[in-house]
């Protein structure tokens, strides 16, 4: 998964902030690995253990507050959304803040799911307050969100594919949000475009499953946005009355 974080610091009084956490990382603390995986038999820092060790940073004057935002598009009735956990860490003695944003994506993007949409939040809860904060990574749990059971370095072909999964998708954003065509239009060109890349897809899933599974889904949603627009227009169309 291609997780994006997003980090800037607001510069009023950094300094008092910047000692704050030097003195707090001079500590060495560490998200203590307390809960049990029993699918992959190994233990991990779960939300609760990096909490536990960014409060280690209290005593120093630093705080953390934890959100969720929504970044929304709406073009011709098909809507994309982004979600992020948006970590803000602050110092009692300074107005400064540092502000973290981490993508949430649940498994095979189906935000509908409650259940891999929490697990998702937990990841990037617990993920952008060890960035923030600077906590070495642990293992992951891996079983209910869409990451592997350890933190890893993409590797060169991973990223290759990563990418492609990001063009591709983007390409079909841009098929459906181009106003200069009607919905049907657009539909019979989502639909050309999949067929047309229908053999890159497979590729990439079997290379890469979790940025294949993000093409098809993304692929699958945009044509449903698409037909039900163009269901309603029909739905209007002909609840008119006869000019005669």
């Amino acid at each position: 998964m291609n997780q994006k974080e997003t980090m800037t610091m607001t510069k009023h009084n950094t300094k008092n902030i910047v000692e704050a956490l030097s003195k707090f990382q001079e500590e060495a603390n560490v998200a203590k690995k307390e809960s049990k995986n029993p699918f992959f038999k190994s233990t991990y820092a779960a939300l609760e253990d990096v909490i536990a060790a960014a409060n280690q940073g209290a005593k120093y004057g630093l705080a953390f507050t934890q959100t969720i935002d929504y970044d929304k598009k709406i073009i011709d009735g098909v809507v994309d959304t982004t979600m992020y956990v948006t970590t803000i860490l602050m110092h009692k003695d300074s107005d400064t803040e540092i502000t973290s944003r981490y993508l949430i994506v649940p498994k095979n993007n189906k935000y509908d799911d409650s259940q891999a949409l929490g697990s998702a939040i937990t990841y990037a809860k617990r993920y952008s307050l060890q960035a923030i904060y600077g906590l070495p990574s642990e293992d992951d749990d891996a079983n209910s969100s869409t990451h592997n059971p350890k933190v890893t370095k993409p590797s060169e072909e991973d990223m290759r594919w990563i990418t492609f999964s990001e063009e591709q998708r983007a390409e079909m954003l841009g098929i459906v949000q181009n106003a200069a065509e009607d919905m049907e239009k657009r539909l019979d060109l989502l639909e050309q475009f999949e067929n047309d890349n229908k053999v890159k897809w497979d590729l990439c899933k079997k290379a890469h499953p979790t940025a294949g599974d993000q093409i098809t889904v993304k692929c699958s949603y945009l044509k449903s946005q698409l037909k039900k627009q163009i269901k309603k227009k029909d739905e209007v169309t002909n609840a008119k009355p006869n000019d005669n």
